[in-house]
């Protein structure tokens, strides 16, 4: 009888830590810094000339500014 009780004991505890004990909180690891260029790689920036937007990583940049095209980047 003192068997069965502590069997039964026994298998609630292990159903108890198995699905109800709270793990340890997840952390977030820190944002490496390839993670962060490539969120810059893919900021749209407006084309200085004509308005259209292209993003960062295919624009022409001259003197700061950002130009979607050779045509555009000239003829400012």
């Amino acid at each position: 009888m003192l068997l069965k009780i502590l069997l039964i004991l026994g298998v609630i505890a292990a159903v108890y830590f198995i699905f109800f004990k709270k793990s340890t909180p997840v952390t977030k690891q820190p944002k490496s810094d390839s993670a962060a260029k490539k969120s810059d790689d893919d900021t749209m920036v407006p084309c200085e000339a004509c308005g259209v937007f292209v993003s960062v990583k295919e624009a022409f940049i001259k003197e700061g500014k950002y130009y979607c095209s050779k045509s555009c980047m000239e003829g400012a």
